[in-house]
């Protein structure tokens, strides 16, 4: 029978697509010339309506929600390098995103060393914009699998872990790694046991990467990656070890 805690967290999951879908379709009618001035008003009132909706979702998560340990930030991201370091990076990745794989092999190492040198604290803020680019919900299911890694075993833990799914990332439009591969690869990085199997089978942290991935939302992410320097946006053309370390130096006190 299919799993009750899998089958809410993806209906969950098409509902927040249904509103947002329609949210985007109230926008398009309020930019064309509306003829009449009791359609308009119709219209105006059904976007409202639909911009209240999609507002109350994103705004009021789940208050039962669990939050992985090992988190920072109100559990939003996972950090490397010390909480006094004097440039701040936050990186939004997804697992999906294949423009965020090339952004990890050419200046992954590099904030790495940054972070352990003590110049940086890396915040990794993964997220899961791209459920729709998998047949499976793969970016929803790799972040939670992401989230039971760290709970169980850490930050190091999730480091790897993080690499792992990088180095492995299936194709967009098709199916992604599956549970099975996921638990191997959580059992490579150092979380291991009954429970971490039971966490990324079962979906234990759905809700979580639903709060995390609305948190990037409203703090107006669009696109990933998006790398911030103590709160400025990389360009595109930056994102790269050179880039990160300019970056980084140009920012320092």
């Amino acid at each position: 029978m299919p799993d009750p805690r899998r089958t809410s967290a993806r209906r969950r999951i098409a509902e927040r697509r249904a509103a947002e879908a329609a949210a985007q379709a109230a926008a398009l009618r309020r930019r064309r010339t509306v003829v009449g001035g009791v359609v308009a008003a119709v219209l105006v009132l059904v976007a409202v309506v639909v911009v209240v909706v999609v507002q109350t979702q994103r705004t009021q998560p789940s208050p039962a929600a669990a939050v992985p340990a090992g988190t920072t930030d109100g559990g939003t991201a996972v950090a490397l390098g010390p909480d006094d370091a004097p440039v701040t990076v936050d990186v939004y990745e997804d697992p999906l995103c294949p423009y965020c794989a090339r952004f990890e092999a050419a200046a992954g190492d590099t904030l790495e060393r940054l972070a352990a040198d003590g110049a940086v604290q890396v915040r990794y803020r993964t997220i899961a914009f791209l459920d729709r680019a998998s047949t499976d919900d793969y970016s929803t299911r790799a972040l939670n699998a992401a989230g039971v890694v760290v709970d169980a075993a850490g930050v190091e833990a999730w480091l790897r872990f993080h690499d792992a799914l990088f180095a492995e990332q299936p194709a967009e439009v098709g199916p992604g790694l599956g549970d099975d591969r996921l638990v191997e690869l959580a059992a490579q990085a150092g979380a291991t046991g009954a429970e971490v199997e039971r966490g990324i089978r079962d979906l234990r942290f759905a809700d979580w990467t639903e709060q995390v991935t609305d948190a990037a939302s409203r703090a107006g992410v669009t696109g990933t990656p998006t790398v911030l320097v103590d709160g400025e946006p990389l360009p595109a053309e930056e994102l790269t070890a050179d880039g990160v370390r300019a970056a980084v130096e140009g920012a320092a006190p």
